[in-house]
């Protein structure tokens, strides 16, 4: 029985060493055809993106930034067939040590660097309404350019670990890719093994979670607390697309932690309550990295009249607007002085 109490699927596959049999649960069909339809739709869009700030907007500091963003959420959007195979017949590997390794490393690597890349777009955010001055003078597109690829490599080397670590082993007639933490290959005692993997398990949810929710947290509340007090923004839209953005990071990035972190710990856990949350994950990642760009289409004003455009100047229209959404309404009811600091945010990052 699967974990949702529909019967199971079965599927008898015959090797050479005789016969196997392989249980595709309704689950693992459920998960796998969310994913395939997630390619096909975040393919679309995330290059569509992808093409308008790369070749239809002007360099500036924000495109930059977004465009590293788009860029992960593609990488992600092209590993999901091979994630859909392995999700059909999990737990059985059928792909080989060298996706096993490369397939986890550039999920990983995907992970750290949206986070990263947000983490870096509310700082952003936040120097440009409260040091507009100093955001003007120093930073430029070719200095986020930098940043974007030190960004790149810093998630290399967070994700570095587990192209180590992965390793296939047999249980039963079934191929497992899993995290080896005896690193050598040779069984260490269990008490070094424990605090490798709660090591890693640790770095990466305060790397990859506490510390940029912490950060993104701080910047959009003190972007809003000074928006409201100073009556800087036109209308309630300001403050709805922060609460989003962090509403949406926290909420899609929470259960996958929380499987991993049960997953560590195994044995402890049914496998029903690690099955729903492992679902929970991927649909919930499937949104965050291929459904998401879809609400930059509903967070402005003009949507119903730019939906008769072509696609790509909706897109290219969409993304203009999104850039300078923030700084405008800051700019719009600001004090003399404050105009004078203020500025649009594709002003403040123009070469």
């Amino acid at each position: 029985m699967s974990w949702n109490g529909t019967p199971d699927f079965s599927i008898n596959t015959s090797a050479a060493s005789g016969t196997t049999n392989r249980v595709i649960t309704t689950s693992n069909i459920f998960v796998c055809v969310v994913m395939l339809i997630t390619f096909l739709f975040g393919f679309v869009v995330n290059s569509l993106y992808l093409w308008v700030l790369g070749f239809r907007i002007s360099k500036t500091v924000n495109s930059i930034w977004f465009f590293h963003y788009v860029l992960t959420n593609l990488v992600y959007t092209l590993l999901l067939p091979f994630i859909a195979v392995y999700m059909l017949f999990f737990p059985d590997w059928m792909m080989g040590l060298a996706m096993c390794k490369l397939l986890n490393f550039s999920l990983s690597v995907s992970m750290f660097e949206a986070v990263f890349i947000l983490t870096v777009i509310s700082i952003d955010r936040y120097l440009l309404v409260f040091h507009p001055h100093w955001t003007r003078r120093h930073m430029k597109p070719r200095k986020a350019t930098i940043i974007c690829v030190f960004l790149w490599g810093l998630a290399f080397l967070c994700s570095s670990p587990y192209i180590v670590l992965r390793q296939l082993r047999k249980e039963n007639a079934t191929t497992v890719c899993f995290n080896d933490f005896s690193l050598s290959g040779k069984r260490e005692e269990q008490q070094d093994q424990e605090k490798i993997k709660w090591s890693l398990f640790t770095f990466r949810v305060l790397a990859g979670y506490l510390l940029p929710f912490f950060i993104m947290s701080f910047c959009y509340f003190r972007i809003a607390v000074k928006m409201r007090k100073e009556k800087l923004a036109k209308s309630s839209k300001p403050y709805k697309v922060i609460f989003i953005a962090v509403l949406s990071f926290f909420v899609c990035w929470l259960p996958y932690h929380m499987w991993y972190g049960m997953s560590v710990e195994k044995g402890r856990f049914q496998e029903t309550t690690l099955r729903a949350l492992r679902i929970l994950t991927v649909c919930l990642a499937c949104f965050n990295f291929c459904f998401t760009p879809i609400f930059y289409l509903f967070i402005i004003e003009s949507f119903r009249k730019m939906f008769k455009k072509s696609i790509l100047s909706l897109i290219e229209s969409v993304l203009n607007e999104a850039f300078v959404s923030v700084s405008k309404s800051v700019e719009d009811k600001a004090t003399p002085h404050s105009s004078s600091m203020v500025k649009d945010e594709s002003q403040v990052h123009k070469n």
